[in-house]
């Protein structure tokens, strides 16, 4: 299980890139501005949240029944979006029918969109499967960290005499993007200690 970490090639206050992805829900194409109107936005909430994950990383597995809990309980202040950029050559498990099926079993009511060409997944420097960036009111960038300390603990780990550490090795729970949202919905700024996500690199094409 290779590990790769966040990185912050696109700073804190940065505007977040646009894109325009088709939606493997619904079938429709989704601009940054459908997802989230920014100030003016018509439901009224004061922040987006975008995700690159996919279907098969572990990492994504272990927070993925967490992150549709959080996104259920704060859709209504913040916009929520998925994207995976992963090469479906390579890693067929991550197409868009199971990226489909894997939102359908989540419940996942925000749209998930498909980065064929993965040019957004470079707008926005990201790195790794899960990588989170969370944009407040004006669309700047407030929060790219993790998700929370925890981590999968997987049978290749006990194959390679990795002890399991019950601190980490834990269910997750969402605790540092939690703390981020509700500084943003506070009117906060951006919390100091932004620890980066880690993850599964993303798979990019030759």
């Amino acid at each position: 299980m290779a590990r790769t970490e966040s990185n912050f090639d696109l700073p804190l206050g940065a505007i977040c890139p646009a894109f325009e992805l088709q939606d493997v829900i619904t079938g429709r194409g989704f601009g940054r501005d459908d997802i989230y109107g920014g100030v003016d936005d018509a439901n009224g909430r004061k922040g987006l949240l975008v995700a690159f994950l996919c279907v098969h990383c572990p990492f994504v597995q272990h927070m993925e029944d967490a992150f549709a809990t959080l996104a259920r309980e704060f859709k209504e202040h913040i916009a929520f979006a998925a994207i995976s950029s992963n090469d479906v050559q390579a890693y067929p498990e991550d197409a868009p029918q199971h990226m489909r099926a894997q939102a359908e079993r989540l419940g996942w009511r925000f749209p998930y969109l498909f980065d064929e060409s993965q040019e957004t997944a470079r707008e926005f420097y990201a790195a790794c499967t899960p990588d989170l960036y969370l944009f407040a009111e004006q669309c700047r960038l407030t929060y790219h960290g993790q998700f929370d300390h925890t981590r999968p603990y997987r049978l290749s780990d006990a194959q390679r005499g990795v002890e399991k550490d019950e601190a980490i090795h834990q269910k997750a729970n969402g605790s540092d993007l939690r703390r981020a949202i509700e500084a943003l919905l506070r009117g906060d700024g951006p919390l100091e200690d932004q620890v980066p996500c880690l993850g599964c690199g993303i798979k990019w094409r030759s």
